[in-house]
């Protein structure tokens, strides 16, 4: 079987966050990488200004960048999106009509209606550009996260729904990408996102952060066999059934319990150069065909603010061919 195609997930509000500019951030990041696939969010409270508008214009930089560069975009679009907070409803949606934390959708008609008008308008929009070859439709809509978000829940009735709508909206058909992340073999959830998509994707996470107290500071899920999650089974069932495997987002930055911006990246033990090969390797032992790294606005900090430019180099290396996996 062929490498797998690796690409980045790219937030632009998450490279404003780190203090980057977003746009010389994505240029950045596909000049000194060679990357020529990039996933994208929709995120709905910058396209939606009022209820009965929808506004574009955020959207162009970032395909207009992709295209320039020569970039395949796998772009997301739906309710939940790229990063913290994962929830992105516009703020009249909610002002006057609150939802409560862990409220699920299908209950909530005027939401439902909302959000599938919007989606629909959007594809439509979003199908005329060439750059764009897959859509993924909503970000693990099975995992709600209630411990740090809005923890609102999508019924597999509702991501149909939302399949449905994206599938009519695009002319080309273009493959739909429904994600899940696996914590151990005994989740199913990635049954439903097979069944509900063309593509079955996994976030794939493997240093997690203990709770303070524990005796260990990680938990690494593919590390404890034998209820880790069977990546390679489900990418055989999923070609068994004409589909595939990607992973949208393979861990490639720090996952930890405290501010990135105000510890020394020293004190960062969830990655480095060496567990992000070891990431890679697992990730290309599922036989996915496509590779999205997650962190990528976070190698051009370090590269930036403290001088570190090992994960950029590492990146551009594999890319070129130069470092075997």
């Amino acid at each position: 079987m062929a490498a797998p195609l690796l690409g980045i997930s790219f937030s632009h509000r998450h490279a404003a966050w780190l203090g980057l500019n977003p746009q010389e951030a994505l240029e950045a990041l596909l000049r000194d990488t060679g990357i020529k696939h990039v996933r994208l969010s929709l995120y709905w409270d910058e396209i939606a200004p009022a209820p009965d508008r929808l506004d574009f214009t955020p959207l162009r930089p970032w395909l207009e960048i992709a295209a320039r560069y020569g970039c395949a975009v796998l772009m997301t679009a739906g309710i939940k999106a790229q990063r913290h907070p994962e929830f992105y409803p516009p703020p009249w949606l909610t002002h006057d009509h609150p939802m409560p934390h862990g409220a699920k959708l299908e209950q909530y008609p005027r939401v439902v209606t909302l959000l599938l008008l919007m989606l629909e308008r959007a594809i439509a929009f979003l199908a005329d550009y060439d750059v764009i070859d897959a859509w993924q439709v909503e970000n693990e809509p099975f995992l709600p996260a209630a411990g740090r978000t809005a923890g609102w829940r999508i019924s597999p009735d509702l991501l149909a729904r939302e399949v449905a709508v994206v599938c009519d909206a695009d002319p080309r058909h273009r493959p739909v990408v429904i994600n899940h992340s696996s914590r151990t073999v005994f989740d199913r959830g990635w049954l439903r996102a097979l069944q509900a998509g063309d593509v079955l994707a996994q976030n794939v996470y493997t240093r997690r952060p203990m709770r303070p107290g524990l005796p260990l500071r990680y938990r690494n899920d593919y590390a404890l066999w034998p209820v880790a999650p069977r990546l390679a089974a489900q990418a055989a069932v999923a070609r068994r059934l004409g589909k595939s495997l990607w992973i949208t987002e393979l861990q490639a930055e720090p996952w930890e319990r405290f501010d990135l911006l105000t510890r020394p990246p020293g004190q960062t033990g969830s990655i480095s150069p060496q567990q992000l090969r070891a990431n890679l390797r697992l990730a290309a032992a599922t036989r996915a065909e496509r590779i999205y790294l997650w962190g990528a606005e976070w190698w051009l900090w370090m590269a930036r603010r403290h001088n570190d430019g090992r994960y950029l180099a590492l990146a551009h290396s594999i890319i070129a061919g130069n470092t075997a996996l």
